[in-house]
Parts: C-alpha cells; structure tokens; sequence
C-alpha cells in the first residue's frame, strides 16, 4: 500500500493524508505539486518521524515522542543520555540521575519492612544455620566429617559473622544481602 503525505507536516511530526493507493502513483510529485511524500506500507504509524534523506517516514522512537511532548515519563522511567531507562520502583531508586538499589533504610522509611520485623527475621534465620552448625560441630566430632584445617577456618568464620550480626543490625546501610553471611557448602547440607 502506498500513502501519499504532506511533506510539511510530516516534519512537524503530524500525518496529514492526501492520498491511498494498492500501486506506486508515478507523478504524485506533479499531482501534488512537490508538497507529497510518499511512504509505502500497509499501516501508517501513530507517531511519525520524517527522513530527510529518503524523503518519507518512519514510526518515531519513545525518546523522540518525549522531545515533542508527545508522551511522558512513566514512574519507573528516568530520560539518561538521551535513552529512556526503565527501572523497578519497588528495589531501586534515583539518586543523581542514576538507578542504584534501595537499602534498608528506604524501605523503612517507606514503611515496607520496620527495624523490628527484620530483626525477628535476622533472629530466626540466625537461629537456622546456629543450629545447621552445631548439627555439623557433632558430625565433626563423631568422625563423619574429616575436617580440613581450611574447613575449620571457614567454619570458624561463618559462626563469628552470625555472631556478630546483632552488632551490625543497627547500621541500616548496609544492604540486606550484605548483612547475612553467605553458607559454607559444608554447612549447607545440614539446614
């Protein structure tokens, strides 16, 4: 399908149709006396853009409609270098135009978590993998894991950082998956 457009308008962004045809109009520039261009396709796009250089149109881009006011900015969208960025409002945020993720501060001060649920949650999970632990101490202990000098130290470590975790629960910055220490693959087997 061939759609004949004003030229003019077209640069404005704005589809103006002069003419529909099933075949190429060969003297559309003479019928319309050079104000036509011609874009072949079976659909018109909703937002146009003009092609000087070919001299027809193309569907316009999400960032070239937001510069002509033709959409706005989702909530979860931010304009960065000339692109739209989409980002999720519920884990991260804006800060100095870039996407960072949230940390337990936000959400606290969004009132999706309290102080008081993750500190419970800590206790709980804090509990878990004491105990995972301990269970590994006596598998240890009975002879059904030969313990390695490196074994040890990691286990050493894992308990100590558990340990401390009422310490650092406080420092609302440090980001939830920074606060729990990651499991040993020895203890792992025992959750």
């Amino acid at each position: 399908m061939f759609i004949y457009l004003d030229r003019e308008k077209a640069k404005e962004g704005i589809s103006l149709v002069y003419f529909v045809s099933e075949s190429r109009k060969n003297d559309y520039e003479t019928y319309f006396e050079g104000q036509a261009l011609e874009y072949e396709g079976n659909n018109l796009p909703h937002f146009i853009t003009y092609i000087s250089d070919k001299d027809t149109i193309r569907e316009a881009t999400e960032e070239e409609k937001l510069k002509r006011g033709e959409r706005g900015l989702f909530e979860n969208e931010i304009l960065k270098n000339g692109k739209i960025i989409s980002y999720d409002i519920n884990t991260q945020k804006i800060v100095n135009n870039e996407i960072i993720d949230k940390t337990r501060e936000d959400y606290i001060t969004e009132g999706i978590i309290t102080l008081e649920s993750e500190k419970e949650k800590a206790r709980t999970e804090r509990e878990k993998q004491l105990r995972a632990l301990d269970l590994y101490d006596k598998a240890v202990l009975r002879g059904d894991i030969k313990e390695t000098e490196e074994m040890k130290q990691e286990r050493d470590k894992f308990r100590k950082d558990w340990l401390e975790i009422p310490n650092n629960y406080d420092d609302i910055n440090i980001p939830i998956e920074e606060l729990y220490p990651m499991p040993i693959e020895s203890i792992v087997y025992f959750l």
